[in-house]
């Protein structure tokens, strides 16, 4: 049997006291007690549910899934859900949910393909937490912005769907490495840092570099800094040193010289060029 509608957020909760909501959007965020559970229930919205630590067991229309912390899962309207919190700890997750009436027809048909469950992007954490950074009272403009905030998180859900895709296909150590180097380029550690994190010795992932992507890791670095630091020279105002310092080059020297190895041009010339509004 169906739960009432009233209990709809289930039982045992303790409630976090983050919950943002407009007539489409809800974000919110909950601690079940040992034992918790919602559903059996009819499914209403698009909602994504993203668990953070404890527990859960869901049943999907009579088939049974286990969710896993730092993952973010999918449900679709119209199904039927019951989910299990775990006995013995307290179960820790957020959720988004959207009203149908706000999902085009083209995210609906990009939904109804996309996998259950996929890992967590920052990017995906960043639209989560700018949500609860609103607070009711919700003026027009707020809550125009929450909608927004939800959509961009189902996009970014497909985008993070996409990517796993693709880590499938290629090599779970390479994309751990790039990915890595991507968010930490600056740092002066990020190519030993990005060789842990990838989980293989050094000189395997030499060779999967080799392998995939035709470059080396380090190569695959040095380039990325200086794409970064190409884009910051368009996009900032700051100073070519300050943006050699923080892409992670030595001096500003050796990133003058790298660039215009790169480009053909200086970064000041890179920078006029950009800014001129010239194509």
């Amino acid at each position: 049997m169906l739960t009432d509608p009233s209990t709809y957020d289930g039982i045992n909760i303790l409630w976090d006291n983050r919950r943002i909501t407009t007539p489409n959007v809800t974000f919110g965020e909950v601690r079940y007690k040992p034992g918790g559970f919602v559903g059996p229930r009819i499914q209403r919205n698009y909602q994504i549910v993203t668990l953070h630590s404890g527990s859960c067991d869901v049943e999907i229309d009579g088939i049974k899934y286990t969710l896993t912390p730092g993952w973010a899962s999918l449900y679709r309207p119209k199904r039927r859900e019951h989910f299990m919190f775990s006995k013995s700890a307290e179960t820790h997750h957020t959720w988004c949910h959207m009203a149908p009436g706000l999902v085009s027809a083209d995210l609906k048909r990009q939904l109804a393909r996309a996998p259950f469950t996929v890992p967590c992007s920052d990017a995906f954490k960043h639209i989560h937490a700018a949500a609860f950074k609103l607070r009711p009272p919700l003026k027009r403009q707020v809550a125009a912005v929450i909608d927004h905030l939800a959509q961009a998180l189902f996009y970014e859900y497909l985008n993070m769907a996409q990517e796993q895709g693709v880590n499938t296909r290629q090599d779970a150590a390479v994309s751990i490495a790039t990915r890595y180097m991507e968010e930490h380029y600056g740092d002066d550690n990020c190519l030993e840092a990005a060789n842990k994190a990838s989980g293989i010795a050094r000189n395997t992932l030499i060779y999967k570099f080799g392998d995939i992507l035709n470059t080396s890791p380090s190569r695959y670095l040095w380039k990325l800094r200086t794409e970064q630091g190409v884009a910051m020279l368009g996009e900032t105002g700051l100073s070519v040193a300050e943006i050699a310092y923080r892409c992670g080059f030595k001096n500003p020297y050796h990133f003058s010289r790298v660039v215009k190895a790169l480009q053909g041009s200086s970064p000041r010339s890179i920078r006029n060029h950009v800014w001129s509004g010239k194509n």
